[in-house]
């Protein structure tokens, strides 16, 4: 795997924290049907979620020793807990200061949950690309599509840190040069240093970066190229080869992978943007 691809990965996954396949809307409403009771402890229900919680399994079942002893394990859990609300343990400050955390860690994962069906229903749900689509974008971009691109990449957690080594290529010192120089001693493996990205083909480039690199010509370094998705970084172009076995044929299913992409992008921005303009937004 090159290092685009993995950087195209990361970067697709990050199309936000709503990873996982796109889901139809439930317009069902139905409530699931509630979990089996398997014990009480003074009153209060032990059920199958618990155990679920509780039994690591790969397979997400666990066998029925295993689930005899969890049972007794969430049991005497509860019996603790119990014993412990009457003694007031629960009063404590330390203690208050812990449940406080853990409703922080609920109620964040609550909203990356619903964050995630809000992406899947209402937004990668309603785009898709067409036939028709698919066949003019390869019809105008086939320049690009025939070439490989071998690139050079330098990154940045500041865009104020950006600018200021682009300040310094523009002014003369060689973006090689500079990416040495900012290279961790003993970080080379194999024949290239981390900041040569290899030759990378148009599908390999994230979205993010592509209309950035695909106007360079050999020799020629970026701009700052930013992204929320993608971060932040200068690009050089260091030569360019053509790729002839780039058919419509061959392509189609990744044109359409990549027009969809880019679709979700735009659409999540505008359903975002217009939230965002219409919300009370206060920050300190």
């Amino acid at each position: 795997m090159t290092r685009f691809r993995t950087v195209l990965i990361i970067v697709t996954f990050a199309i936000f924290i709503v990873s996982g396949c796109t889901e139809k809307k439930d317009t069902s409403a139905k409530a699931p049907p509630p979990a089996k009771v398997l014990a009480k402890v003074n009153g209060t229900a032990i059920t199958e979620d618990d155990l679920r919680i509780n039994v690591l399994t790969g397979h997400g079942t666990a066998p029925e020793t295993e689930k005899t002893r969890v049972l007794d394990d969430v049991i005497k859990a509860e019996l603790l807990y119990q014993e412990g609300l009457k003694r007031g343990l629960d009063k404590q400050p330390a203690y208050a200061r812990e449940m406080e955390k853990l409703d922080k860690q609920v109620q964040s994962r609550k909203r990356s949950e619903l964050v995630r069906r809000m992406y899947n229903t209402e937004i990668a749900s309603r785009v898709d690309v067409t036939d028709q689509e698919a066949q003019d974008y390869f019809k105008k971009n086939s320049e690009l599509i025939t070439t490989d691109f071998h690139l050079g990449m330098l990154t940045f957690s500041t865009r104020d840190e950006a600018e200021a080594v682009l300040k310094r290529i523009r002014g003369g010192e060689g973006f090689k040069q500079i990416a040495q120089a900012a290279m961790p001693k003993g970080k080379q493996v194999g024949s290239r240093p981390p900041w040569d990205m290899g030759f990378a083909s148009w599908s390999q480039i994230p979205v993010d970066f592509l209309d950035a690199v695909a106007k360079l010509k050999p020799g020629e370094v970026s701009d700052v190229v930013a992204s929320p998705r993608a971060g932040i970084h200068i690009f050089t172009l260091i030569e360019t080869r053509k790729n002839p076995k780039t058919d419509y044929g061959s392509v189609s299913g990744l044109i359409k992978m990549r027009l969809r992409d880019r679709k979700i992008m735009e659409t999540y921005d505008a359903f975002v943007n217009k939230l965002w303009k219409d919300a009370k937004i206060e920050k300190f």
